[in-house]
């Protein structure tokens, strides 16, 4: 019997104040984030562009 994919691996799609929506890196399913049974860790915020390097 097949094993059900565990969403390790996820990637930000679109985001908004009430709603997180993500794909799954290893299955290719898309998702709200509410649907998992942890939430994925939050998107790195840069504060900084090519003109501070």
């Amino acid at each position: 019997m097949a094993q059900a994919c565990r969403h390790r691996r996820t990637r930000l799609i679109a985001q908004d104040d009430a709603t997180t929506y993500v794909e799954c890196l290893d299955c290719g399913e898309l998702f709200d984030t509410a649907e998992l049974d942890e939430p994925p860790p939050p998107p790195a915020d840069f504060e900084e562009d090519l003109s501070d390097a």
